[in-house]
């Protein structure tokens, strides 16, 4: 048992030079295997290389450049306008920046909303849904057709539109440009509520810059109510009174509810 000649180790002699030297021994399968991988990965990046390229090309290629406008539901807008507006002919439609092109088209006066679209591979849709007026605003010898946002539309208003009449120099305005808003929502909403809430209806409207909104009601008295503040709570105090006084008593004189608790009847 002594003179048993003791087995080498394995990583002994040459062997153990060679692990010490950092190298590897492979088998043939396994060089097989690793090679795959590398070409698999030499291939993933000239792929991705191919996808870059060909998206560059496309970018710069014509053949997805705006060519064609489409635009509907136009009326008293031109087309040409409204693609001018746009500013997308000839733009990439890869990269067109739709919202940027619908906002610059509702700066048009009589565009209230936009949505563009893309429609490939070189037309662009736009549909518009325009402004339609509401009420005139009367100002001294000019007559304004505005929508129901109070903004001064391109033309005249169809008769027999509301008209509010406007106290004081108001002229000059432009399309595009706001008259008070609050006095047209006003007027929007008062048109619904003193029929339903009291039995009247509206005869005339009339704004002014230190009085607000004024109305006339068929009865032949007027009610001044400023702004649309608290506007509930001026409804009962205005039934109230005319409760107390009697509509026929209130022929002729005006109801003043712009201060609160405090209305005034001259």
């Amino acid at each position: 048992m002594a003179n048993r000649k003791r087995r080498g180790s394995p990583f002994s002699g040459k062997h153990r030079t060679k692990a010490v030297r950092g190298e590897v021994l492979l088998d043939d399968r396994t060089k097989r295997r690793l090679s795959r991988i590398r070409w698999r990965r030499i291939g993933t990046v000239l792929a991705s290389a191919g996808i870059v390229a060909g998206l560059v090309a496309l970018y710069f290629s014509p053949a997805l450049r705006v060519h064609e406008i489409e635009v509907g539901g136009a009326a008293t807008v031109s087309a040409a306008d409204i693609e001018a507006a746009a500013g997308l002919n000839g733009t990439s439609l890869l990269t067109a920046n739709l919202s940027a092109a619908e906002s610059r088209i509702e700066e048009l006066p009589m565009v209230k909303e936009a949505t563009v679209t893309r429609a490939w591979p070189q037309t662009v849709r736009i549909a518009i849904l325009e402004r339609t007026p509401w009420a005139v605003w009367q100002a001294g010898s000019r007559a304004y057709a505005v929508d129901e946002e109070g903004v001064v539309l391109v033309g005249d208003a169809p008769e027999g539109t509301l008209v509010i009449s406007v106290a004081g120099a108001d002229e000059g305005l432009e399309p595009g440009q706001m008259v008070d808003q609050d006095a047209v929502a006003l007027a929007r909403s008062l048109t619904e509520l003193v029929p339903a809430e009291l039995a009247l209806n509206v005869a005339t409207f009339e704004w002014s810059g230190d009085r607000g909104l004024t109305i006339t009601t068929d009865s032949g008295y007027s009610v001044v109510l400023g702004d649309s503040q608290d506007m509930e709570y001026k409804l009962a105090v205005w039934r109230e009174i005319e409760a107390k006084l009697g509509r026929a008593n209130m022929t002729g004189h005006v109801l003043d509810l712009r201060f609160g608790d405090r209305p005034s009847f001259q």
